[in-house]
């Protein structure tokens, strides 16, 4: 048994998380994202790009307040605030102004360290590497008025927790005072 568990690494667990839609990579949805020009892309250019409002995973739709709120605005009035170009027209159509969030991912976890270590619950250490990105559009009837994407190309984080009596960790002392009166 222990021979053949001398390459037991492979049988610890792994996964991984994806809402990435039509984008493989982060420069791919960069690139994508960069194709829009406010005040000149509409609805149907979007479509081409492969972005479908009613199709497109993890696109949220926001409503002319959610919009407020992404700029952290409060009221109705926008003397003072400087906005980009286009929003304080576009917000003061209400609902004829639309925007659209969009979040993608691809995140991959594996569990790496001693087998034995971590199937005993002495060490677990999960690598997650992978990409996220964001983006917010916002539109006026079918016109695009403002872009805005960010996000991150590389993410490379590293878990790890320890617990020094392995499986015995999580016991409490109750039960290990009926277990021996017993």
């Amino acid at each position: 048994f222990l021979a053949l568990c001398s390459g037991c690494r492979t049988l610890l667990p792994s996964g991984h998380e994806s809402s990435n839609g039509n984008w493989k990579t982060y420069s791919h949805a960069e690139e994508t994202f960069k194709k829009i020009i406010p005040n000149k892309t509409t609805t149907f250019d979007l479509t081409k790009l492969g972005i479908h409002f009613n199709k497109t995973p993890n696109l949220r739709t926001l409503t002319y307040l959610d919009v407020m709120e992404r700029f952290k605005l409060d009221s109705t009035v926008f003397n003072g605030i400087k906005l980009p170009p286009g929003m304080k027209e576009a917000l003061e159509k209400h609902e004829k102004c639309k925007g659209y969030e969009l979040t993608v991912e691809f995140i991959k976890a594996e569990r790496v360290g001693g087998f034995w270590k971590d199937i005993l619950g002495f060490e677990q250490t999960t690598q997650r590497a992978g990409w996220a990105f964001q983006a917010l559009i916002v539109m006026v009837d079918d016109t695009v008025v403002y872009v805005l994407h960010s996000g991150s190309p590389k993410i490379n984080k590293r878990e790890s927790s320890k617990q020094p009596l392995g499986p015995l960790q999580g016991i409490d002392a109750g039960t290990l005072i009926d277990l021996t009166a017993d």
